[in-house]
């Protein structure tokens, strides 16, 4: 399983090796769906440069919150915050590595 998420994700399989555990067991099975959902929208963000970065952090919000409600996943704003600052942060190592 990690290894799929790591390639669907894009990140290396050392990063879910040392995030599943916390996120299986101290954070929940909530963020660990979250995640998957997040990435995908803010790596779609991140590359639409015609808006300000705090218009992509709402919008960011604005779809995960409606992409956890479609997929039945019931997540308090904190943790719909937290999954987000999480993708921004991948994506910023993921870029720098490149």
């Amino acid at each position: 399983m990690k290894t799929i998420v790591s390639k669907i994700l894009g990140v290396s399989k050392s990063f879910i090796d040392f995030v599943w555990p916390l996120l299986t067991k101290q954070v929940g099975s909530s963020l660990a769906a979250l995640l998957p959902l997040a990435f995908t929208i803010v790596k779609e963000l991140a590359a639409n440069n015609g808006i300000t970065n705090s218009q992509k952090r709402e919008e960011a919000f604005n779809k995960l919150t409606s992409a956890a409600k479609n997929e039945g996943i019931n997540a308090a704003s904190s943790l719909l915050n937290l999954a987000i600052e999480m993708a921004v942060s991948n994506l910023k190592i993921s870029s720098e590595k490149e």
